[in-house]
């Protein structure tokens, strides 16, 4: 006789229970009767699916050998069934045994509500000096760029929880080694934009077709990454433990480092890459020679054109002065962004941004501080930021602002000077009167909210007597009398007067070192204020020719001291340590945060780098900034992401169906 499986054993005896209950309550309604047996009926209809999946699952494991007695309760097994030794495509797993580091992203790109289409308007800045991420150390490009563009690295942190990595490129990530080996699968069927050339040109045939995505592309990025002639010096440092990178077979590749280091993981999975279709050979697909591949990447044909990558937008167009165009990519993998196309409007002058965004030329924009006071703190009831029709919103921006003074210049060798600078800096007045109160003090290059920023370090505090203090110490004297600090240096004699770089300058940024002009010539030093346009400044902070400069930085989610720090940084090409800084007690500190994984350690090690950093004065620090972001009541969605870039806009999505 056919036995009844457990399932069915008690569907017949739930079935009876609700009959004889039926008979004892007859008062019960008809519908609620209904109601409860539908109810039921789905409840043992999944329960018995429950028990052929059960079913199934031992039918498995006894199929591969392993008794049933030794799977796991749950149904997982002590040694991974065949489903988990390789992927869906096929592909074998190198360390089966090993948990997948990698979850999927929770952030859902679109909603219910989200509409599709539509071209946003943003201010890009200045115009980029090139469109190679590698070469070019400009926080706007990776920003409105390169997000859009490149973005996609092997994994990314989760936008709804930065500590979560989630799948990006990469579909599973197995860490063996003790940190020190990542395995990395990366998913098939992820194609590249397609260049922005002139395909009617025959000359550029050997480009048409469809590329893709595979761990040639990998090898050949971290290839040129490492490569002393590229002008990488800013990302090559993040690589200097890494032993090798193996390609296992066209989507697989194994990063191998020669220690533990905490930032291996993300220097592993974070990065993005490279075609080497296009990158590795001249503007007639000829291969450079491997004597001086790196030399003429660096100055790739390829380079001014425009940006390539596998993210959700592709480049369209590159108009110098006037506009970069970005279309949504249709075959891009994963989630796509609801706006179709992103202009980036080039412009320098950051007051026509209220200008632009005022008459619609832009959707989307930034209230710098003047704009902040008399559009919004000022502004009469009807106006377009009071009646609803632009929106606003202050966010807090991972970064900061600051005056780096070039540590090699005879000026400002000694602490003592930077002291006496930091002293001469009414910051408190700024922030209040200036910049409206859009900014945090700060002491150090920390994040302001982070735990690793030491909160228990005093501010430096304005003090012109302070300041006129330490000059005199450090040999600063007025000797013939005019007002203007002297000093000998063997048999020659220089003036205190130096220049302070600025880079296109906001109205709000001239004031205040205006104001700070005035200041430090009551203490007998002359400033000359130079502001130039964007590629001259970053090519004298890359060629270390100035005296002093007004910055400011970006910080990512784990700050890495090495690059703008550390020693090594310093005489480097094209380095972030513009400013020359050397400390020895500063390096043991950013080489022991490299190798430490516990997390208190790794605040008290910080806490240790801001009070050297502190002690040592190499920038003024001024603040973090307060961003007063701006849109019209049609752009819908607008959130704030916790990492940089705050401001990306493919969660938006536009509506001019109800606008005012």
């Amino acid at each position: 006789m056919k036995e009844k499986s457990a399932a069915s054993v008690i569907t017949d005896v739930v079935f009876k229970v609700v009959i004889v209950l039926i008979f004892l309550t007859g008062v019960l309604q008809l519908n609620n009767i209904e109601k409860r047996i539908i109810e039921m009926s789905a409840h043992m209809t999944r329960l018995d699916e429950s028990n052929k999946e059960l079913t199934g699952a031992i039918k498995k494991l006894q199929e591969s050998g392993i008794p049933s007695s030794q799977a796991h309760p749950g149904g997982a097994t002590a040694a991974a069934g065949p489903e988990k030794t390789q992927a869906k495509d096929g592909r074998k797993f190198l360390h089966p045994e090993v948990k997948n580091f990698l979850k999927d992203e929770t952030f859902k790109m679109r909603i219910p509500e989200t509409k599709v289409g539509g071209t946003i308007n943003r201010w890009y800045g200045p115009d980029p000096k090139c469109f190679n991420f590698l070469v070019s150390n400009d926080g706007e490009l990776s920003d409105q760029i390169g997000n859009y563009v490149y973005n996609e690295a092997f994994a990314t942190r989760s936008r709804d929880n930065p500590d979560i990595w989630v799948k990006m490129l990469a579909d599973r990530v197995e860490i063996t080694d003790d940190f020190k080996e990542y395995t990395i699968y990366i998913k098939k069927g992820i194609k590249w934009h397609t260049p922005v050339v002139d395909f009617s040109n025959p000359r550029y045939n050997w480009l048409k077709g469809d590329h893709y995505l595979t761990a040639k592309d990998v090898k050949f990025t971290m290839d040129i990454i490492m490569n002393p002639q590229v002008e990488c010096s800013h990302i090559r440092n993040y690589y200097a433990d890494l032993d090798s990178v193996n390609v296992i077979d066209d989507y697989t590749v194994v990063y191998k480092w020669k220690k533990k280091t905490y930032n291996s993981l993300i220097w592993s999975l974070g990065f993005p890459h490279l075609p080497e279709f296009l990158y590795a050979y001249d503007e007639d697909g000829k291969p450079f020679p491997k004597e001086t591949a790196g030399l003429k990447f660096n100055s790739h044909w390829y380079n001014t054109k425009g940006a390539i990558g596998v993210g959700p937008y592709q480049f369209v167009s590159f108009e110098q002065g006037s506009i970069i165009k970005l279309k949504r990519f249709d075959d891009y993998y994963d989630q796509k962004p609801a706006i179709n196309n992103i202009n980036w409007l080039i412009y320098p002058d950051q007051k026509q941004n209220l200008l632009k965004l005022k008459s619609k030329g832009q959707d989307y924009g930034r209230l710098y501080p003047t704009d902040y006071r008399e559009e919004v703190l000022n502004a009469a009831p009807n106006s377009l930021f009071k009646n609803g029709s632009i929106k606003h919103e202050i966010f807090d921006e991972m970064g900061y602002l600051y005056l780096g003074w070039n540590n090699e210049s005879e000026f400002f060798r000694d602490k003592r000077v930077r002291w006496a600078m930091s002293h001469a800096l009414n910051r408190e007045y700024m922030l209040k009167n200036i910049f409206m109160g859009l900014g945090t003090l700060i002491t150090g290059p920390l994040y302001v909210k982070s735990p690793a920023n030491d909160k228990s370090i005093p501010q430096v505090d304005f003090s012109l007597e302070k300041s006129k203090a330490l000059l005199s110490q450090a040999g600063w004297i007025d000797i013939d009398n005019d007002g203007i600090l002297e000093k000998k240096f063997g048999s020659n004699t220089k003036k205190f007067e130096f220049s302070l770089l600025l880079g296109h300058g906001s109205p709000e940024w001239n004031a205040a070192m205006n104001i700070y002009k005035e200041d430090l010539l009551k203490v007998g030093v002359k400033l000359n204020l130079r502001t130039v346009d964007w590629a001259e400044m970053q090519k004298k902070m890359e060629d270390k020719d100035f005296d002093a400069m007004a910055g400011a930085w970006g910080m990512p989610w784990e700050q890495d001291p090495y690059q703008i720090w550390h020693s090594s940084q310093a005489t480097m090409p094209k380095s972030s340590n513009h400013i020359s800084f050397k400390n020895k007690e500063a390096d043991k500190v950013i080489e022991e945060l490299r190798l430490t994984f516990d997390i208190k350690k790794r605040i008290a090690l910080y806490h240790k780098f801001h009070r050297i950093i502190y002690d040592e004065q190499p920038y003024t620090f001024i603040f973090a900034r307060k961003r007063v972001a701006a849109w019209w009541n049609y752009v819908h969605r607008v959130i704030f992401m916790k990492l940089k870039p705050h401001e990306d806009s493919m969660p938006w999505y536009m509506d001019t169906s109800a606008t005012n």
